[in-house]
């Protein structure tokens, strides 16, 4: 499940996977987080919903934690850290927003230069101009007003629809969060990245994590 560490980054290959190294942040600094992600799906649905089993949100160890993970589908993870304590808060950068939050302590925030899904599919010119744009600190300051304390940054890979995406031109808002985070986590996701990338795009989800573990490396995210 986690993939990988460097630094406070944590790599886990899906997204529902972060839950192992949020929670153990909270145990650790006996706190609740704020998250902050970068997503092209929203993930916002109630938590055991579609599991015949419920949870206890317990995430006291790590067996307990891995029970309940056992449990949860993709899109439930949310709901899941805000009603287990985990989150104070969650801020979700995506690329839709057609699925009603199952917690009101979650807010979709999706900039209207995005066109709409179907286009984003199709990839059409104003999908790619959007798509460049979300690392550039514009585009995300529009969208956070206020880097609230103490931060998660979550980055699933499958936000990153063509290559240039990870090659900002003012990466500072972005380079400024991770900084400020106490924990950066990333999802693979790799078959998401291979059904969402625009078409005559090469990448996948491994050459993603390695220009993203570069950008972030500018922060000092990675060495910590």
């Amino acid at each position: 499940m986690i993939l990988c560490r460097s630094g406070k980054t944590v790599l886990v290959e899906q997204h529902h996977h972060v839950l192992l190294p949020w929670c153990a942040l909270a145990r650790e600094r006996g706190r609740r987080f704020h998250a902050i992600t970068l997503d092209h799906h929203t993930d916002v649905l109630a938590a055991f919903h579609r599991s015949a089993e419920k949870g206890n949100f317990d995430f006291s160890t790590g067996e307990a934690l891995r029970r309940d993970l056992a449990l949860l589908h993709h899109d439930e993870h949310l709901d899941w850290a805000l009603k287990a304590g985990v989150l104070a808060s969650s801020r979700v950068l995506s690329h839709e927003n057609f699925t009603p939050a199952a917690d009101p302590r979650i807010t979709i925030c999706r900039d209207p230069i995005w066109p709409s899904p179907q286009e984003i599919l199709n990839g059409s010119e104003t999908a790619r101009a959007a798509a460049e744009q979300v690392l550039e600190s514009e585009f995300l300051a529009r969208q956070i007003p206020r880097i609230p304390e103490p931060l998660i940054l979550d980055i699933d890979l499958d936000n990153f629809l063509c290559g240039k995406a990870l090659h900002p031109a003012d990466p500072s808002f972005f380079l400024e969060l991770a900084s400020r985070a106490s924990l950066i986590t990333v999802s693979l996701e790799r078959e998401w990245v291979r059904l969402l990338r625009f078409r005559g795009e090469t990448l996948n989800a491994e050459s993603l994590w390695n220009e993203l573990r570069l950008l972030l490396s500018r922060s000092g995210a990675a060495e910590e």
